[in-house]
């Protein structure tokens, strides 16, 4: 059936390549996104160095660990820690919240590729889809040949496109939705090393004062 798809190049058939592109396009993104998440993991992993060094020992034990992690992540704990410290003026706590709220919007980067594209491929396939019939009909009212048999194979040919468009909106919902949630898990993680951090800062302070 797809050799016969493919026999006569038209406007359907290019949709399809279309949205097996974007399939391509789709598998790519994930890759690069996971890669950019086992990174950002093993960061917020080694981040736990300056929340045991803040708990055991001082703030300036916690700025030292802070060179053992990976950026963006140490930019975090390093914008908090600093301010802390009085080499930075500014508040500990909303520096630190920002960087997170930045880290959070890079690991969200590109993802709207794979919700666009589930919301889209299933219409670009019924487009494709449509456009094949069309030419189908076109076809047997110019050969003036008809039938059932005549009529569904052109159907058959022109489904292809529809459901070429269904399998690849579910993988952008499923890719979408596993990176959605691996995002959410590491700005969850990473939010929770700095809310600890900020209360072992004031606490660092009262002693202090």
């Amino acid at each position: 059936m797809l050799e016969s798809f493919f026999a006569d190049f038209g406007l359907e058939h290019v949709l399809v390549l279309f949205m097996l592109a974007i399939s391509v396009l789709m598998l790519a993104i994930t890759f690069e996104r996971s890669a950019r998440f086992a990174w950002v993991r093993v960061s917020v992993l080694r981040a736990r160095k300056v929340i045991d060094a803040a708990r055991t020992s001082d703030l300036g034990a916690a700025r030292a660990a802070c060179d053992s992690i990976q950026q963006p992540v140490r930019t975090v704990f390093v914008a908090g820690l600093d301010r802390a410290l009085g080499t930075v003026k500014g508040d500990p706590a909303r520096a630190m919240a920002r960087e997170t709220k930045r880290i959070g919007g890079t690991l969200k980067d590109r993802t709207w590729m794979l919700a666009t594209s589930g919301a889209l491929m299933p219409f670009v396939g019924l487009f494709g889809t449509v456009i094949g019939v069309m030419g189908s009909f076109q076809a047997i009212g110019e050969s003036g040949q008809g039938g059932f048999a005549v009529v569904s194979v052109g159907l058959s040919q022109a489904l292809i496109a529809t459901a070429v468009g269904i399998a690849v909106a579910l993988e952008a919902v499923f890719l979408f939705n596993v990176l959605q949630a691996f995002s959410t898990s590491l700005s969850r993680d990473l939010s929770m090393l700095v809310d600890e951090l900020v209360e072992l800062i004031e606490h660092h302070t009262q002693r202090g004062n």
